[in-house]
């Protein structure tokens, strides 16, 4: 669907100059169901933008599918609602003869709309709004997309148009074109083609998946904070207001952008599209506009270039890191790569230098085969994948080197349970920058280096044995099981890092963001890094901050510690049911040590800096400085300060990442903003 809306929004672009943007504007908001103005002077092609979004929509039939109209102080409502039925009349009853007009089409244009008398105006409040209109006693269902209006200029001190103007979600201005651009005016351009439009069934399978877009957390601050500084920057200026229906018209048009853009989540490019939607009066788009921007460049962060988080992935980029080209088909390890050398049905020769190229779902299930995933072979993914398709999933035990590539395998749920790509990875076995999506990577690991790999849920199911994982990202828990000799580092999780117990393993500058609901009654308890530590086990430089929800027992690091070392860690602030805190770091036997660990203040317990609840810091003072100086945390290359979040964030995470020892974010060539990355890759922008 992305693709058919960018041909799309080519062939409506085509003979205008300067006129791209609202093009983009105007479809996706007709896609989202909204109402949109065009302001600006006579002449600057507003209809002609109107009729293209209109006939970029293919309907069933053409009786009723466009309806346009320029408005005076003298329009009357036959004009744009139909002529009052003779027939009804006679038999007392006041209704009009609609076919035709406004209240049965798909598409309509109003040109001059704030110029229409006010008994127009009333009976479009709810035409817009709800789609119905008042026939005399009935109430009629207009099947209408979306309602473009025009203006040459804006409603000023004219309070009874607010309600009216109030009801287009998106404003737009459109005016001459520049001088510099003047001379492709004269240009003289070819009959535009018949248009590629979206279908009725197009329409409805983006709303379904609209419908199906989530807003993450850090999106939903993004808002709200947005919200907050709208109300105090304009507080003073009693034209501009935001109220809830505007809210929620947002949320939607922001789903239709992700849902459009091949996404499930919003991200930080949709939440810009604020700027067209957030303000009443022409001086104060701009302010708006800049106000977005620092919002959202406060939530953004230095990302590697081919780092593509699981809430947003990123489309179409060519990224190259490590000397390896990802996405590119004329990559030169797929144009030297020779059919049937080791493998048959395989590129590639199975050595570092030359790995053999995985790109369609047949070729990874292959992996399943012994004589391919058990032999030690290198492997390189050289596109997406998506094996929705498959009814069951195949169990793959692995020996080699699988290289991820920056793309993604995507699969689903699978009766009452995710699935895994591996069932087993073996011994010496490496995998590196992979994203899976609604997959986890592995049910167990043994002696393996995993590394840059990214999942949307858990990354490893059951157990994780004397494995090196780094840098890695999980939507859910690292590993949901246990972890035995094992050398964990700069990881996150969106829930506990380890589910189960941690046994003769080092942990050091992870963090866990809790959105936790286990709904479970478990006696044993959960520790935000691990349940249990024990056997020499050490913790050391771990955050742990979030939600706790229906969890049982539970302790800031690890419930139980036994024989374990855990310093230097924080606990941020927890929020929900905190009376299922135990202690705020972990239930420690005399044998363990603690050792110059925090809370912030708002967390219920005991000052004591080397015992169960270690200390207490004043959340004025739980900031980067005492981090740094106090906990001796690297900010210089491991962490990095989230003032969005006010709390501490690791630099390089998730696929991509060029090492624990990352540069410092902006002075690397490998490394991208990530709001930049995203907006790129938004064809709405």
């Amino acid at each position: 669907m992305k693709q058919k809306i960018q041909a799309l929004l080519n062939q409506l672009n085509h003979g205008l100059v300067e006129r791209e943007d609202t093009l983009k504007t105007a479809l996706l908001t007709v896609l989202a169901g909204e109402n949109l103005v065009l302001i600006g002077p006579p002449g600057t092609g507003k209809s002609l933008i109107a009729r293209r979004i209109a006939e970029s929509l293919a309907h069933s039939s053409d009786d009723n599918a466009y309806f346009e109209y320029l408005l005076t102080k003298f329009s009357t409502p036959e004009e744009i609602f139909g002529p009052l039925s003779i027939t009804e009349l006679k038999a007392d009853r006041f209704k009009r003869n609609t076919e035709g007009y406004l209240p049965t089409v798909n598409m309509a244009f109003l040109d001059e709309i704030f110029k229409a008398s006010s008994s127009i105006l009333n009976a479009l409040l709810t035409i817009l709004n709800e789609r119905i209109y008042h026939n005399g006693a009935e109430p009629q269902r207009v099947p209408m997309q979306a309602l473009i209006a025009a203006s040459n200029e804006l409603p000023t001190d004219q309070e009874e148009l607010s309600a009216l103007y109030d009801r287009f979600l998106v404003r737009s201005f459109v005016d001459y074109v520049r001088q510099d651009n003047l001379h492709r005016l004269f240009e003289k351009t070819a009959e535009m083609l018949e248009l590629n439009k979206l279908t009725e069934a197009d329409l409805a399978d983006i709303k379904r998946e609209a419908e199906s877009v989530t807003l993450p957390p850090d999106i939903v601050e993004a808002m709200q904070r947005i919200w907050g500084q709208h109300k105090e920057t304009f507080k003073e200026d009693r034209r501009e207001n935001l109220s809830d229906r505007r809210l929620k018209k947002v949320i939607k048009l922001l789903c239709f952008s992700a849902a459009t853009n091949g996404r499930s989540q919003v991200d930080l490019s949709d939440v810009f599209l604020l700027k067209d939607c957030l303000w009443n009066h022409q001086e104060n788009a701009i302010k708006v506009r800049d106000l977005i921007l620092k919002t959202l460049r406060s939530f953004s962060r230095s990302v590697p270039k081919v780092e593509v988080m699981a809430i947003s992935v990123i489309e179409d980029e060519v990224q190259t890191y490590d000397g390896v080209t990802g996405k590119s088909p004329s990559a030169p390890a797929q144009a030297s790569a020779k059919l049937n050398t080791v493998v048959s049905g395989f590129k590639g020769s199975g050595t570092a230098e030359d790995p053999l190229l995985i790109q369609t779902v047949e070729e990874l299930m292959d992996l399943s085969r012994p004589e391919v995933g058990l032999n030690g072979y290198y492997f390189r993914q050289t596109a997406d994948i998506d094996c929705s398709a498959l009814s069951t999933w195949t169990d793959i035990s692995f020996i080699g080197n699988y290289d991820g590539g920056g793309h993604i395998i995507k699969y689903k749920k699978n009766g009452d349970d995710w699935c895994q790509l591996f069932r087993n990875i073996e011994t010496q076995s490496r995998i590196t920058n992979l994203m899976l999506e609604d997959l986890r990577l592995a049910a167990t690991a043994k002696g393996s280096n995993i590394t840059h790999c990214l999942s949307t849920i858990d990354l490893i199911k059951d157990q994780a044995t004397n494995c090196t994982i780094a840098s890695c990202l999980a939507g859910e828990s690292l590993i949901w099981g246990s972890a035995t000799g094992c050398n964990i580092t700069a990881c996150e999780s969106g829930g506990f890092l380890i589910g189960g117990a941690v046994t003769s393993s080092t942990i050091t500058d992870c963090l866990a963001v809790l959105g936790v609901d286990r709904n479970t009654n478990y006696d044993g308890g959960y520790g935000g890094i691990a349940a249990t530590l024990a056997n020499g086990s050490v913790v050391e430089r771990c955050f742990v901050m979030g939600g706790l929800r229906n969890i049982g027992a539970f302790c800031g690091i690890a419930r139980y510690c036994y024989n374990a070392i855990v310093r230097k860690c924080a606990l941020g602030r927890l929020d929900g049911e905190t009376w299922w805190v135990q202690n705020r770091i972990c239930d420690a036997e005399a044998i363990s040590t603690l050792e110059n660990n925090v809370s912030i203040d708002s967390n219920p317990g005991t000052d004591d800096m080397n015992g169960k609840d270690g200390k207490t810091v004043d959340s004025a003072l739980f900031k980067q400085r005492y981090f740094e100086h106090t906990l001796d945390w690297d900010f210089k290359e491991v962490w990095r300060w989230d003032e969005a979040k006010d709390r501490p964030a690791l630099r390089s995470i998730g696929m991509g990442a060029i090492s624990q020892q990352a540069k410092p974010a902006g002075k690397d060539n490998n490394m991208v903003d990530l709001l930049t990355l995203q907006m790129r890759a938004n064809i709405w922008l």
